[in-house]
């Protein structure tokens, strides 16, 4: 059985792995790095291709590589990214190919992720799938008869930057107000838990002897504390009008929801499984099911591999 590298890069950390043809993992590694210039990705990438082809035995004739930012698939160039601001029209897959010496195949990263749970995780046995992933922002990722969706311009699934605030809302990281994704993200739950608190509401994080974290407050909230709940009921709320919209457009067999949400307990996502099914009733049981990741951290190596192996010759 052939293996495939993949690699994973995001702002803070660089992941290599070699995956099997059936999405089996032969080996792993991770390394932090600081988000910055171009010529430390690619010798981190470097480094980590030969621990995993060292640790597993195995060679690879191929290479996919998940990277954040606006990705051009087509052309192996990443333009630009938020969690990467010094890379402008960087051309990824041609760097990596000859530090690597095989084919490189470029996608974004959430679409890499996406296609991992769809091929190998979550969503395995679905013909549409969407993935949503929820940490410090919201990223997407669709996949659509088998194939990634990526939208005539290579914005496709840019989920967190759907509009559901005509009031003007939080501003957002785009630029925009009214975006979903200051609404719906870890970073969330923690700023309304402070601001109620600092406006008097009373809770048992009041006493919390660490910094106060989504989990922290998905804990709490577990727990039976009120401000906790009322905060994770609120998020979650937001979070179901959000996949119920992705219904509306799509209609896929599976919604997939993956990263730091999962840390915020079940509180959450009860409450979001609650609005989705309240908002989809007119589907009558036909409605998309939503369901966790399972791959985790390992989603976009395990999905960039099988996207290059299927891209093999």
């Amino acid at each position: 059985m052939s293996t495939s590298l993949g690699i994973d890069i995001g702002g803070t950390n660089i992941k290599a792995a070699v995956v099997h043809e059936d999405g089996r993992v032969a080996a792993f590694e991770t390394s932090a790095w600081s988000g910055g210039a171009v010529i430390d990705a690619l010798e981190t990438v470097e480094r980590l291709a030969a621990e995993v082809g060292s640790s597993s035995g195995l060679s690879f004739d191929i290479c996919g590589c998940g990277c954040a930012g606006l990705v051009d698939h087509e052309a192996g160039v990443v333009h630009r990214s938020p969690n990467l601001p010094q890379w402008h029209d960087v051309r990824l897959a041609e760097e990596l190919a000859g530090r690597l010496g095989v084919p490189v195949l470029l996608e974004n990263d959430a679409n890499a992720a996406a296609y991992g749970e769809y091929a190998a995780g979550a969503a395995r046995g679905a013909t549409n799938a969407v993935m949503v992933t929820i940490g410090t922002g919201i990223g997407g990722g669709i996949v659509l008869g088998g194939s990634i969706y990526r939208g005539s311009h290579g914005f496709a699934a840019e989920i967190g930057h759907s509009v559901i605030d005509l009031t003007g809302g939080v501003q957002c990281g785009c630029g925009s107000t009214g975006c979903v994704e200051p609404l719906v993200n870890a970073a969330s739950l923690v700023v309304q838990t402070k601001q109620r608190m600092d406006e008097g509401a009373e809770s048992a994080l009041a006493e919390l002897a660490g910094p106060l974290t989504a989990r922290a407050v998905g804990e709490a909230a577990a727990a039976g504390d009120q401000l906790a709940r009322s905060v994770t009921a609120d998020v979650g709320r937001t979070l179901g009008v959000l996949l119920s919209n992705i219904v509306a457009y799509l209609d896929p067999d599976v919604i997939v929801i993956g990263g730091g949400v999962a840390a915020a307990g079940s509180s959450l996502m009860d409450t979001a499984r609650g609005e989705f099914a309240a908002r989809t009733s007119i589907y009558q049981g036909m409605a998309t099911r939503i369901v966790m990741a399972e791959l985790g951290r390992k989603a976009g190596v395990v999905g960039a591999a099988l996207l290059a192996a299927s891209a093999r010759p």
